[in-house]
């Protein structure tokens, strides 16, 4: 078979497109975390040193010699640079080098071969290692990429045992590639390696379709945690406006009883009782009368229920709260990430020692619609990689994830902020369509 082995140039050629197109197919699925320039030199550095180690190995031992030097003096070197610029889990970037450095063999070897039947020359070679390598890279950008992105929630563990499928496949196809003689050779060996890239391949689906499967039980199992938690939140707003209604429908309904008996009152010269029987009266009526801390009767019904609460537990309240007419949002999801926000906030706050319970509510109108929560808190605050708060007791954690949900399905931003005592979120809605 055709390698280009005597032409050391050429093989350098060859061998630099080979390395730079698997370093492009393993980063094709992972986050970067740092700058364009801080990549560039170190791929640079380690494209130098490929050349360095390829020519001299060339030189100094031969084709099959250096490839199997090739795991531990290139690829091993290349997953170490990956995974100290990517935002992997150390397992998770094991699996994906070693699963792609597999394929990418698997590409040099089939070039390869296909040269050699076709009888072509140099310029064919690097045309068909070019665009098969690129239609590769493609491919996996567009179908691979975002399925991979979505198995980031697999913990480390888990990564750690399959790991070995990608690691024993790829040094598998080195060992039957390479030993005792290069595949080039010995039309066996050819046969053998594209057996077991099938039965790679199926390995690979399974797996894939695996974690998928587990990922979409999970996701629904979190949405319908979102659901639930919306639910009880605007169960919460019903009661409080149910509440109020009936303690107004039951005084409606005693009006008349009540007019009756202050005439008779009035009738019999008894001032001074139809004055208490009036004050009595008025009492009653601001006793059903829930506090108005926003027009909008909805929010205002969850503000008060939140608010009536925190002031049960001895958190002092502070409350600036306005609604614009044209929000941009639906009122109902709204509310139900105020209320999950509120119920975070009086259960953080409820921690504090007597003296230093505070909640504070307000929003703003300037240029955005900002509602803002803060409050008073304990213990050590951690965040996530999307930068939303996280909990370790078990079953919390919901009402932050449905905000989330809130914020992304309307546009919304959230912020975060924990500054001295005080955690604050900050809900920052769209512009209003004028």
């Amino acid at each position: 078979m055709t390698t280009f082995e005597n032409d050391i140039t050429y093989y350098m050629v060859k061998s630099l497109v080979v390395v730079i197109s698997t370093l492009l197919m393993m980063s094709s699925c992972m986050k970067i975390k740092y700058t364009f320039k801080k990549i560039f030199a170190a791929f640079a550095g380690y494209v130098l040193w490929t050349g360095i180690f390829t020519f001299t190995a060339m030189k100094l031992f031969g084709i099959v010699v250096t490839l199997r030097l090739s795991i531990p003096m290139i690829s091993v070197p290349a997953m170490v640079i990956l995974y100290c610029i990517s935002n992997y889990s150390p397992w998770q970037a094991v699996f994906n080098y070693t699963m792609q450095l597999s394929i990418s063999v698997i590409l040099a070897m089939s070039q390869t071969i296909a040269v050699s039947i076709l009888d072509g020359g140099k310029a064919m070679d690097l045309v068909i290692r070019i665009v098969s390598y690129s239609l590769c890279i493609f491919l996996e950008l567009k179908f691979l990429r975002k399925k991979f992105a979505l198995l980031d929630y697999l913990p480390d563990k888990s990564w750690r045992a399959l790991t070995f499928v990608p690691i024993g496949f790829t040094v598998l196809i080195f060992i039957i590639g390479t030993y005792p003689v290069h595949y080039t050779e010995s039309i066996e060996h050819a046969i053998y390696i594209y057996a077991v890239t099938v039965l790679m391949i199926i390995v690979y689906v399974i797996i894939f379709h695996s974690l998928i499967s587990q990922y979409n039980l999970q996701l629904s199992e979190y949405t319908n945690s979102i659901l639930t938690s919306q639910s009880e939140s605007f169960q919460k707003q019903l009661e409080a406006i149910n509440s109020t209604e009936e303690q107004v429908r039951i005084i409606r309904h005693n009006l008349r009883y009540n007019l009756i008996v202050l005439s008779d009152m009035l009738e019999a010269g008894d001032n001074s009782g139809a004055l208490e029987y009036l004050s009595s009266f008025d009492q009653k009526l601001n006793d059903a009368k829930k506090a108005s801390y926003c027009s909008n009767s909805t929010a205002n019904a969850i503000l008060a229920y939140y608010i009536e609460r925190a002031e049960s537990k001895g958190i002092k309240t502070e409350v600036q709260f306005a609604m614009p007419e044209n929000i941009s949002v639906d009122i109902m999801d709204f509310t139900a990430a105020v209320a999950n926000a509120l119920e975070n906030a009086v259960n953080a706050c409820a921690k504090v020692s007597e003296n230093q319970k505070r909640l504070r509510i307000r929003t703003t109108e300037s240029k955005q619609y900002i509602v803002e929560i803060a409050n008073n808190y304990t213990g050590k605050v951690s965040f996530d990689e999307e930068g939303l708060p996280t909990s370790k007791e078990s079953g919390h954690g919901i009402g932050t994830r449905s905000i989330s949900a809130f914020a992304r399905k309307n546009n919304a931003v959230l912020d975060y902020d924990v500054t001295d005592e005080w955690f604050k979120l900050r809900i920052v809605l769209p512009n209003s369509e004028k």
